[in-house]
């Protein structure tokens, strides 16, 4: 749920599960470089218990003042479609000839360009690549990159097993609208929802994390959507059942 004011997020954070099985850690793994707006990815660990507990990812913006004035967290679903997800989108989204009109006009009007730094690189890849041809997004992105979505139980490792993802996921009709970016020069965090045409699809709001190795190119990436029912039903029941990993088994590291 969306929570205003100090004494808002106070009380949320208060009622959240502390522990339970031995010493609690909320592991900070990667974090974006950025000076008044950030973000970073985490997960739980609990003492005793091999593997991770819960995922998520975390982005922040600071005010005039260096005080927190906006945070969107989100944690990976415990229940995850896979390709289902793919199925879904594809029988829902009904573009219309003047959608295609504008998604040709957009292709006709691309023009690739170099990019500067992780901020730079999903400011490109989300603002004016995407719809395009996926050899450009690839081109961006390392060998040996590791692809995080939630959606799925295991990671995609490498350009081979990206590029399948990112093609089946190019739907038309599809947008993914990005909100809030991060700064960073090696790692960057932004905000998004999406658009599926034909329907009112607002509330679909999700996280992503990029982070570039030491020649520019994308390595790492994790997607998270939002869940459609808040809070989700078996997060809840992880929470209860074991509220140190919040997850009903523990996650293989990375």
């Amino acid at each position: 749920p969306e929570l205003r004011g100090r004494a808002a997020v106070l009380q949320a954070l208060e009622k959240r599960p502390r522990g339970g099985e031995g010493s609690l850690a909320y592991v900070i793994d990667r974090v974006a470089d950025g000076e008044t707006s950030s973000g970073f990815t985490w997960h739980r660990e609990a003492a005793g218990v091999d593997g991770w507990g819960l995922r998520g990812t975390t982005f922040l913006e600071l005010n005039s003042d260096g005080e927190i004035q906006y945070v969107r967290e989100v944690a990976e679903p415990l229940l995850k479609p896979g390709g289902a997800t793919e199925g879904l989108l594809k029988a829902i989204s009904r573009p219309d000839d003047e959608w295609l009109r504008n998604l040709e006009e957009r292709k006709a009007k691309f023009k690739p360009r170099k990019v500067n730094g992780a901020e730079d690189t999903v400011k490109y890849l989300w603002e004016e690549v995407q719809g395009q041809a996926i050899e450009e997004v690839l081109s961006l992105f390392s060998q040996d990159v590791v692809y995080e979505d939630f959606n799925f139980e295991q990671p995609f490792r490498g350009k081979e097993q990206v590029s399948e993802f990112l093609a089946a996921f190019n739907i038309p009709g599809i947008t993914f609208v990005p909100e809030r970016f991060s700064q960073g020069d090696q790692a960057a965090c932004f905000t998004w929802h999406v658009e599926i045409a034909g329907i009112d699809a607002s509330e679909i709001r999700g996280i992503s994390f990029y982070e570039l190795d030491a020649e520019g190119r994308v390595a790492y990436v994790r997607d998270i959507a939002e869940p459609a029912i808040k809070p989700p039903p078996l997060l809840t029941l992880a929470s209860k059942l074991r509220p140190g990993l919040r997850r009903f088994t523990p996650a293989s590291p990375l």
